[in-house]
């Protein structure tokens, strides 16, 4: 069933643009949970010991993110706030001024709030949730009165093709959702750039690509990769099970296809 009112103008979806029916039974689910929408808080959060099972869980993810967002929010005047959850929209990271963090936890909303949909209603984090895509929902338009004052955008961070988690930034209703969008596509690009290098898997495809440019075979491939990460000839044969002089003749053909002339040069070309 398509879901959408018509084509988007924007790099994102905008709740008015999703068919009132789909968000009725949304709304729906939220409301069967008996939770009041002028609530003045979000009610559910995980205890300390769970909250900390799932930041040491995603400890790697949330160091990158942290350091981005931070980055990234030293240079926002306006109020602000970044929030990073897990898949199941569980806040793992918290960023903004210290006032409204403050204010925040006040109303039980911190490390270990949930977002989602059953819990805090249509929201731009668990509508990011659900269509899987950079979405806004302004104003009025949460299903909380708790939001009513944010402009909010969320958007899925991923690995390759492995969702990973949401990446939210709410701001006041004045600021344009342009502006922000542009801010958070920044952001996810930045940290799953960084988090694809860390990735041994990743950063293996992303040499591979590089060397699909120059026509290399998969055993060339095998044995360039592998003199990239530092290994001898003796190493690569052995986990290869190949002889030692197939390595170093091979790696003859690897230099005159990438037109490299030593090791140096072939890891100033190739490594990232």
């Amino acid at each position: 069933m398509n879901i959408f009112r018509g084509e988007t103008e924007h790099s994102w979806i905008h709740l008015p643009e999703i068919e009132a029916e789909q968000i009725e039974l949304w709304n729906a689910t939220f409301t069967k949970t008996g939770i009041d929408r002028d609530h003045a808080t979000l009610p559910f959060r995980l205890v300390e010991i769970q909250r900390q099972e799932q930041l040491n869980k995603e400890k790697s993810l949330i160091v990158v993110a942290k350091e981005e967002v931070d980055s990234l929010s030293k240079t926002i005047s306006n109020p602000h706030l970044i929030i990073f959850t897990n898949l199941k929209g569980v806040a793992l990271a918290f960023t903004g001024p210290e006032n409204i963090v403050n204010i925040l936890e006040s109303v039980n909303v911190g490390l270990g709030t949930s977002f989602a949909l059953e819990h805090a209603g249509i929201n731009a984090i668990s509508l990011s949730m659900q269509l899987d895509a950079l979405v806004a929902v302004q104003g009025l338009e949460h299903s909380m009165t708790f939001f009513s004052k944010w402009n909010c955008m969320c958007s899925p961070i991923k690995l390759g093709n492995e969702l990973r988690g949401f990446l939210n930034i709410s701001v006041s209703l004045a600021e344009n959702l342009s502006f922000v969008a542009s801010l958070l596509k920044r952001l996810i690009s930045d940290i799953e750039s960084r988090m694809m290098l860390a990735d041994p898997m990743s950063k293996q495809a992303l040499i591979y690509e590089h060397f699909d440019l120059f026509s290399l075979t998969k055993r060339e491939k095998e044995i360039g990769f592998g003199w990239l990460q530092n290994q001898s000839a003796l190493q690569i044969s052995l986990a290869l099970g190949i002889t030692e002089a197939t390595v170093r003749h091979t790696l003859k053909k690897v230099y005159s296809k990438t037109k490299c002339h030593d090791r140096g040069g072939f890891i100033k070309k190739f490594f990232v």
